[in-house]
């Protein structure tokens, strides 16, 4: 019974991450901020990390397994790939003269719904604490003008979340890595056939 409502807790804190990846991202393209889709990458990397508990609790078969835990290593990678490119492009927008609009308005208030959404699943998973209060820092940040020009921080934060992003997704792939590897020494009897 214990089993199958920490699955349930575990499956409930999936489906509101993936809601609010979802609206993060309609949010990062319509106010055309960078800042916004680096942070989803932060958001997606957390879910990953969720993800492989969530793995580790089910007793599916073995190789089930290890293709979920190839796979969050895969998409790791990915992620990190997709963060610098994002990184990129927010460094080509401030380099050009022409003023790029960031519609802040947009972003905040997505930032805060998001938030609201992270701070709710940090109640179940604890790991999402770290992410509530970065969406507070991004919140604070578009609120108040630090930079003369708002591109300058959104460029900023951009590389901010990017740089946490390839942290986190390194740390993912090692602790993948070493449960694939204890998988490989120890692996689980299958039971005989009847």
């Amino acid at each position: 019974m214990e089993k199958k409502t920490k699955t349930s807790i575990t499956v409930t804190v999936l489906i509101i991450s993936l809601m609010l990846i979802f609206l993060q991202t309609i949010g990062a393209f319509y106010s055309k901020s960078f800042a916004l889709f680096s942070y989803t990458s932060l958001i997606i990397t957390n879910i990953f990390s969720s993800f492989l508990k969530f793995t580790s609790l089910n007793r599916v078969d073995e190789n089930l397994q290890r293709a979920q835990i190839v796979s969050i290593i895969l998409n790791s990678l990915t992620l990190s790939i997709l963060a610098l490119v994002i990184t990129n492009k927010a460094s080509i927008s401030t380099n050009i003269q022409s003023p790029k609009i960031i519609y802040i308005y947009i972003a905040e208030v997505t930032t805060i719904i998001v938030s609201i959404g992270l701070i709710f699943c940090s109640f179940i998973d604890r790991q999402f604490i770290f992410i509530a209060l970065l969406s507070l820092l991004m919140i604070f940040g578009f609120l108040t003008h630090i930079f003369e020009r708002i591109i300058s921080l959104d460029y900023y934060l951009s590389i901010f979340f990017t740089v946490l992003t390839v942290i986190q997704t390194t740390l993912l792939i090692k602790i993948s890595l070493k449960i694939l590897k204890n998988k490989k020494r120890y692996p689980v009897l299958s039971p005989k056939k009847t």
